[in-house]
Order: structure tokens, then C-alpha cells, then sequence
């Protein structure tokens, strides 16, 4: 308001200088315009008789003309004759006043008339006009709007006031809401108004806004900590309360439990997933009935619950976990006239603040769980830390976890071996052999098969495994021809999940494409014991890998229960015999008996036999005159890697 007060003042005071300045030359211009008529007789007097009666009489009636300075009369020739007072500014600027006519100074007016008479020009009369009297009147128009000016600011100011409390009250109360509300906390500070105008709209509208965000956070939040199935709290939930047990300390202490429902997928396979979602729905219904004030029950995953017990002692988590048991053994759920009896595996860890950081506390639980399902249906386990299965869990996964860093390139990593696979019944440049996979951990120790290998198929990553086996197998090798040209055939294990999993099948295809390797010199090994359901799913894919020319082994062979049932219906090339047979066969007239068995069965199916753990001279030899096609053995060589066998 002060800026507009001034920008108005100082125009005003601009634009009237300007207009006065404009009228003063004007009237100015024609009070000389009057003196000149008034005079123009008696100064073409002059001109023709210029005696003293004549020079007297005009001197003295110039003398009534106060504005009058000075005038020099001239004749049509400039030159002078008559002065009149002072002329110094009229001499001085004599010539730019016969070419102007009109010259404004800053006091004075300089101006050129014709004396004319009935059409004659007599001369020229040059006037000094006083302008100090226009100027007083100006400077005195500008002292007077400048006098008014405190008067316009303290107007403007006092007017600022009342428009800043009329006006912006209503905005500052709404600023100062917007401060105070939180509306994810539904902490919302209303604003009100009488008007009934665009301020009430606006009100309303951050009024109705607020509520909104309010709904929209409170629906979010339900959402971010309730599970959508059941609509008790989740994963997420879960964890932050036990975070916060972890730093808070109490009296007594917190109970966690994990409960997970025994067989889940058995229901789900047998019934459809729509029928598992009624079950839990209703098992959740039916355990909250049982919970105490002190618990929240939490879904974690797909049939997996927990439930932190807060404040209360160990005897009272280990009662509750021994009556969950009971209420769940007796749960019965009936889908279309089908009834399940369902039960569930409990583990229980009990913990104070600072114990555990939530890392520790969750795969504490989770150990102990896997423990009691390890016990059968129906099953607890309390969690101690001193407990071997406990540890041989947690070695498990600390072995999943270097699984995972060698398939990423470290820093555990992966090395590829290779065990010499020999011909028994004739001598051969070919060279044959299985494809083996150590592992070293970051610190470059050793890490034995028998110890990584359980845990991958705990885990679920034998496929992965697989494929990088076979992989880098044929990444190494297709770089070395001779080799390849000397090679007779190369073994790789699978696991049998690893036949049946898509993203190892589409492998495997990919390799058809992207390798040029004789394909016929490639035998797949699977084992006994996991080959029947594996073939029986993977039919498919079998056949297309004897499209392809690749060979298909039976390794481990002996062992199982229907063995020979196996040999006689399964597609394999190779028939790998057990070492257990072979070790002890020299002493025991059953397995000498056994392997002849298989390897009669396996001539008449046109199939080659390989005889594992051959450690002697001697073995060699009973092999051999059994008919044994290959054996394999320290005896025979010790298993190196698979860079050394390659060309230097």
C-alpha cells in the first residue's frame, strides 16, 4: 500500500508539473501576444518618428506591464531602435530569437513579434518576459501535493490495517490450521466462517479436504498393517511391534510364537485355493477366540501365523503354546461335503528387550519352527540356542546363503571338477568323466559338497545350481576343440527337481542354440531316488532331450525300493550301480550277485553300466570280468579340476 501511495503521489505530483509548465508557457505566450497589440500603434510610432514625446509616452506605459523585462525594437533590417530596459539576454540571444521566435529559459520568456499595419511590416519588437511569477505558482502547486502526501500515507497505512484485518484474517486462520492439522494422525483443526461467500467455499473445502485425507490415511494404514484375506494384522505389522519390544523393556517379558498350518498345500491342491482361503479365514476366526488381551495375532505368509505375547513370563507363552496346540488339533473344516482335520506346527522364543535385534529373533523362530515340523504333524518346539538341531539349521542356512553369493560371483564361489569315468572292457584314447561343483567360501575354505548340498535342496536351489553347472560346463570347454574331439562322454548330475522346473528346461534349450558341442557326448545323471516322479512329470522334456542325442543316466542305481522295476521301464542310457555294492563285493556274495543282475539287465536293455567307488587293482578286475562297461573310482582317479584337463 505504501508503494502504491507513492507511485500515485509522485505521477500525480509529475503529471501536474508537466501541465503547469505546458499552461504557464501559454499564458505566458499570450500575455505577450496582449502587450503587443496593445502596443503595436504606438511602437510603429517609433519606428517612423522616433522623438522624445513618443520614446516618453511608451516608456511609460511599459511601465504597467510588470512581467515586462526588457524590449528592443528593430526595423524590418534588425537593427535597433528603441530599448527598453534590461536587454542583455535579449542581445545575447538576438539571433536565436529572429530564428525561434520563442525561447523559454528557465526564468525568462524571449520572444519575436512582427509590428504590422494594414498589411505593412514596420520591424520587430523582441520580448523578455518574467517568468519567476508562473514559477512561484508551480513550485507552490508542488509544495501543496506534497503537503498532502503524510496525510495519503497514513491513510494508505490506516486503510492496509483494515484491509490486513478484514481481508486476511480469514487466510491467517487457515494457514494457522494447515500448521496445526495432521491428518494421518487425525489431528484436524477446523475452520469456520459466518460469510457466505468465496472465503465459506474455501473453508469448506479444506475442511472437507482434511477429512479426506484423514479416511484415505486411517484406509491405507488398515491396509499397510492388516492382512486382506483375514483382516488381522500382517508381516509388516508384526515386525515394527517387535522392533519396538526389542528397545522396550518390561516386567515379564515377550513371547513369539509361529504357527504354521500343518499340510496347507495338500488342502489347497486337493480342494483348490479357494477352499485354503475359506479355512483360514475361519481358523482365524476360531484361534482369536482363545488369544489373551496381552497378544497380537499376525498372518506372515501363506499359511504361516504369529503371535507376540507382550509382558508376560515364559510359563505363561509355553501354556498358551501347549493350549494353541489343543484348540487346533481339534479344528475340523468341511468344504463341498469334504472334511479336512487340520492341525498346526508351533514354535515358541521367548525374549526381553535387547536380546535379540529383529534379524536374530525372526530366524530364532523360524529354526525353531522348522524344528517342530521335523517332529510331524501337531508338533512344538521351544527355542534354545544350545540345541543341535537349532545349530544344524542355522548351518543350513548360513550354507544357503554362500550358495547364493557363488551363483552371483561372490565372494564365495564356485569351482568346477571332473572325476574320471574309465573304460573296463577295452582300451580307448577317449577320454569320459563326471562334472563335479566344489565351493569355497570368502576366506578361500573349503566347503565340502555333503555340506552345501543338503542345504540347496532345503532351499530350493538345486535348479539354480544345475544350470550353472551345465553352463559353465560348456562355456569352459567349447573354447578347447581338441578336447572336445578327444572327449567320449562328459556326466553331469541334476537334481530331480531340476527336470521338471521350467526356467532349467528353457536352459537347457537356450544351450541347443547358443553352444556348438556334440551334443551326443552329454549324459544328465539323475539319482535313484529321486528318478520315478521326476520322469513321470517331465515326459516331455525327456523326449525332447532324445531328440537332441542326450544321454540320460541313472546314478546311485541299488539303492531304492523298486529298482529293477526302474531299469526295465525307464528310458536311460547309462545304469550307474551304487558303490555300496562295489565295496563290499569281495566279501559278500549277495552284492557280487547284484551287480551281475544289473548288468545283464542292463545288455539285454543295450544299456552301458557305470560301477562307482572302484578303489583297487582287484576291484577293477571282478568288474571287468562281470562286464562291467566303466568304472569309476579313486583307484582309477581322484576327481581335479576341470581346467587341468584342458589343453594348455
Amino acid at each position: 500500500m505504501v508503494v502504491i501511495i507513492c507511485v500515485v503521489e509522485l505521477s500525480t505530483l509529475y503529471f501536474v508539473n508537466q501541465y503547469q509548465k505546458k499552461e504557464n508557457k501559454e499564458n505566458a505566450l499570450i500575455e505577450v501576444n496582449t502587450i503587443t497589440k496593445s502596443l503595436n500603434n504606438d511602437l510603429i510610432k517609433i519606428i517612423l518618428n522616433p522623438n522624445a514625446d513618443v520614446v516618453s509616452d511608451i516608456t511609460y506605459r511599459l511601465t504597467a506591464f510588470s512581467k515586462v523585462k526588457g524590449i528592443l525594437l528593430t526595423d524590418t533590417n534588425k537593427n535597433g531602435i528603441f530599448k527598453y530596459a534590461d536587454i542583455n539576454k535579449i542581445q545575447t540571444l538576438q539571433d536565436r530569437i529572429f530564428s525561434e521566435n520563442i525561447v523559454f529559459l528557465k526564468d525568462d520568456l524571449l520572444v519575436k513579434e512582427k509590428i504590422v499595419a494594414e498589411g505593412y511590416d514596420f520591424g520587430y519588437v523582441l520580448f523578455n518576459i518574467d517568468l519567476s511569477s508562473y514559477q512561484k505558482k508551480q513550485m507552490e502547486t508542488t509544495y501543496t501535493i506534497l503537503s498532502i502526501f503524510p496525510f495519503a500515507l497514513v491513510f494508505g497505512l490506516i486503510l492496509s490495517l483494515f484491509l490486513s484485518r478484514s481481508y486476511t484474517k480469514p487466510f491467517i486462520s487457515l494457514i494457522d490450521a494447515m500448521k496445526k492439522s495432521d491428518p494421518t494422525n487425525d489431528k484436524i483443526i477446523k475452520v469456520e466462517t459466518s460469510a457466505n461467500n468465496e472465503i465459506k467455499e474455501l473453508f469448506d473445502g479444506f475442511n472437507n479436504q482434511m477429512n479426506q485425507i484423514s479416511n484415505s490415511s486411517k484406509e491405507l494404514h488398515f491396509q499397510a498393517t492388516h492382512d486382506q484375506l483375514t483382516n488381522i494384522f500382517n508381516r509388516f505389522y508384526i515386525e515394527n511391534s517387535l522392533k519396538n519390544s526389542l528397545k522396550k523393556e518390561n516386567k515379564n517379558g515377550y513371547n513369539l510364537l509361529y504357527l504354521d498350518i500343518d499340510q496347507f498345500k495338500l488342502i489347497n491342491d486337493s480342494a483348490g485355493y479357494q477352499a485354503g482361503d475359506e479355512l483360514l479365514k475361519m481358523l482365524v476366526a476360531y484361534f482369536q477366540t482363545s488369544l489373551p488381551k496381552n497378544a497380537s495375532f499376525s498372518r506372515v505368509d501363506g499359511n504361516g501365523f504369529m503371535v507376540l505375547l507382550s509382558d508376560s513370563t515364559q510359563e505363561e507363552g509355553e501354556s498358551f503354546l501347549q493350549e494353541s496346540l489343543e484348540k487346533l488339533k481339534d479344528f475340523r473344516f468341511s468344504h463341498h461335503n469334504e472334511t479336512f482335520s487340520v492341525s498346526a506346527s508351533i514354535s515358541l522364543v521367548y525374549f526381553k528387550a535387547f536380546e535379540y535385534t529383529l534379524k536374530e529373533l525372526l530366524k530364532a523362530s523360524s529354526t525353531a519352527l522348522y524344528t517342530a515340523k521335523e517332529k510331524g504333524r501337531n508338533k512344538s518346539h521351544i527355542y534354545n540356542k544350545s540345541d543341535e538341531t537349532i545349530k544344524r539349521f542355522s548351518r543350513e542356512q548360513h550354507s544357503a546363503q554362500l550358495i547364493k553369493e557363488a551363483l552371483r560371483d561372490g565372494p564365495a564361489r564356485f569351482e568346477l571338477f571332473a572325476q574320471d569315468i574309465v573304460p573296463l572292457q577295452k582300451q580307448s584314447d577317449k577320454i569320459g568323466y563326471e562334472i563335479l561343483i566344489r565351493m569355497w567360501d570368502k576366506d578361500n575354505n573349503f566347503i565340502a559338497p555333503d555340506s552345501f548340498l543338503p542345504a540347496a535342496e532345503r532351499y530350493q536351489l538345486m535348479s539354480e545350481i544345475d544350470i550353472y553347472v551345465l553352463w559353465t560346463y560348456l562355456e569352459t570347454v567349447i573354447k578347447d576343440r581338441a578336447h572336445i574331439e578327444k572327449l567320449h562322454s562328459a556326466h553331469i548330475n541334476l537334481a530331480g527337481s531340476s527336470l521338471n522346473n521350467p526356467d532349467f528346461q528353457a536352459k537347457v534349450k537356450e544351450a541347443i542354440e547358443h553352444f556348438d558341442f556334440p551334443w551326443e557326448k552329454l549324459e544328465l545323471e539323475i539319482t535313484e531316488s529321486s528318478a520315478i516322479g521326476s520322469f513321470n512329470m517331465a515326459n516331455e522334456f525327456i523326449t525332447w532331450l532324445k531328440s537332441k542325442n542326450i544321454g540320460l543316466a541313472l546314478d546311485d542305481f541299488g539303492t531304492g525300493m523298486a529298482s529293477f522295476e526302474y531299469l526295465k521301464s525307464m528310458p536311460f542310457d547309462v545304469v550307474k550301480i551304487d558303490g555300496s555294492f562295489i565295496k563290499d563285493m569281495h566279501k559278500d556274495p549277495i552284492d557280487k550277485a547284484v551287480i551281475k543282475y544289473i548288468q545283464e539287465i542292463a545288455t539285454l536293455k543295450n544299456q552301458e553300466t557305470v560301477a562307482e567307488y572302484v578303489e583297487t587293482k582287484e576291484d577293477v578286475e571282478e568288474l571287468t570280468k562281470i562286464g562291467i562297461t566303466y568304472g569309476q573310482g579313486y583307484y582309477l582317479g581322484k576327481p581335479r579340476a576341470l581346467s587341468s584337463w584342458l589343453s594348455n
